[in-house]
C-alpha cells in the first residue's frame, strides 16, 4: 500500500473552499492508495477563533462531500479538523476509503495543556480500523508521546500507526525518534502527517518496524511524500522480533 502525506501549510479561507482545497492535495498525490493531512488541517491550529467558525460536524455536510471526493479519486482519505458537537469541539480525525465509505473516527485523548485544554473537550476511547489487508491505529500529535497508547493499539493487532500532528519547534525529538522507537517497540509501521506552517517543524516520516525511514521530508514547508508499508515485510520482521509475545506480563 502507498502512503501519501500532504504536509499542508495554511488552510481553507471559509467553509465553501474545504473541498476544493483537499483535492489539490489529493491530485499532487494521484498513485497514493491513502492520503494523509495534518492535525486540524481543514481548520489550521493556532488561530481559536478560526478553530471554531471551521468547526464541521461528523455527519454534516462538507465531510459527506469529502467521502463523495474519495471515491471519485479512489484513494482513502486521513484529515484532521474540529468537530462541532452538542458537548463541544474536539481535535478529530476521520477515515474514508476509496469507496467513500466512513473507516473510522477519532478524538485526540491527550489534549495539550493549555490551549487545547481550552478549546477542546478530550476523546474517551481508541480507534483502528482495517484496509487493504493490515490494521491501522489512530493517533493524533501529543498522544504519540506516552508510549502506552501505541502499545494498547499494538496489542489489538495494528500493523501500523497513523499520526497526524502539529509538531512545533523545540520538539524535533519528535519525529527523529519518538515515531520510529515507537515503530521499533511496538513492530508496526508508523506514518506521521505534521504540518508545515511556519509554527510547525514538518519532517512528516513513514517509519518501519526496524525504526528504519521509509520516506521523510526534512523541514517544515509545504511538501509531499510517499511511502509503500507491506504486509509480507512486516511479517517478515515479526518473526524474529515478537516483543509483544515475549512481553512478562506476570511482572508489568
Amino acid at each position: 500500500m502507498n502512503i501519501g502525506i500532504a504536509q499542508i501549510t495554511g488552510t481553507p479561507a471559509r467553509e465553501s473552499e474545504i473541498v476544493d482545497w483537499v483535492r489539490e492535495s489529493m491530485d499532487a498525490l494521484p498513485d497514493a492508495d491513502m492520503i494523509m493531512l495534518p492535525e486540524l488541517a481543514l481548520c489550521g491550529y493556532d488561530d481559536p477563533h478560526r478553530v471554531r467558525s471551521l468547526a464541521l460536524e461528523r455527519e454534516g455536510p462538507v465531510l459527506g462531500k469529502l467521502a463523495q471526493l474519495a471515491a471519485e479519486k479512489e484513494q482513502a482519505l486521513v484529515f484532521g479538523y474540529a468537530e462541532r458537537d452538542p458537548a463541544g469541539l474536539y481535535n478529530s480525525l476521520q477515515v474514508i476509503d476509496g469507496q467513500g465509505r466512513v473507516r473510522a473516527d477519532y478524538r485526540k485523548i491527550h489534549l495539550w495543556s493549555g490551549y487545547e485544554t481550552a478549546l477542546f473537550q478530550t476523546g474517551e476511547s481508541f480507534a483502528s480500523f482495517a484496509l487493504g489487508g493490515l490494521r491501522f491505529g489512530l493517533l493524533i500529535c501529543y498522544d504519540l508521546d506516552f508510549p502506552e497508547s501505541v502499545r494498547a493499539l499494538a496489542l489489538k493487532g495494528m500493523d501500523c500507526l497513523l499520526c497526524l500532528s502539529a509538531t512545533t519547534p523545540g520538539y524535533d525529538v519528535v519525529p527523529r525518534h519518538v515515531v520510529p522507537a515507537r515503530a521499533y517497540e511496538n513492530g508496526c509501521f508508523v506514518a506521521f502527517a505534521n504540518r508545515g506552517d511556519s509554527g510547525c517543524i514538518g519532517q512528516s516520516r513513514i517509519v518501519g518496524p526496524d525504526g528504519g525511514i521509509i520516506a521523510s521530508l526534512p523541514g517544515s514547508g509545504a511538501a509531499l511524500l510517499m511511502g509503500e508499508i507491506s504486509l509480507t515485510a512486516l511479517e517478515q520482521w515479526r518473526l524474529g522480533h515478537a516483543y509483544l509475545a515475549e512481553r512478562r506480563t506476570d511482572l508489568y
